[in-house]
């Protein structure tokens, strides 16, 4: 037997942030997270939880082989991943302006 994912009640909260700041949020809502979100060329996913929320194991395991799952629990997460995803987006910019 299957049962349906249980939604996060701060889902929407960080869904309506994230897209404040002009991040770009697709709610996925599967197993493996919660949004797809993308800025300035990075993509990565997001797993929202509750204040004591935690990884999956699959979670884990994608995010130790090198996966970008971030865990997002308020809206000061959204404001970190924010300035980490600018930070990228700077970074892939300045690394353009130098290839050939």
């Amino acid at each position: 037997m299957t049962y349906a994912r249980k939604v996060d009640s701060n889902l929407s909260d960080i869904v309506a942030a994230a897209r404040k700041l002009g991040l770009r949020v697709n709610v996925r809502n599967d197993d493996l997270a919660d949004l797809d979100v993308q800025f300035g060329g990075h993509h990565e996913v997001w797993e929202v939880k509750g204040a004591r929320g935690r990884l999956t194991k699959r979670q884990k395991k994608l995010r130790a082989a090198g996966w970008c799952i971030r865990l997002i629990t308020c809206v000061d997460d959204v404001l970190a991943a924010k300035r980490t995803l600018l930070a990228d987006a700077e970074a892939i910019r300045k690394a353009r302006l130098f290839t050939c």
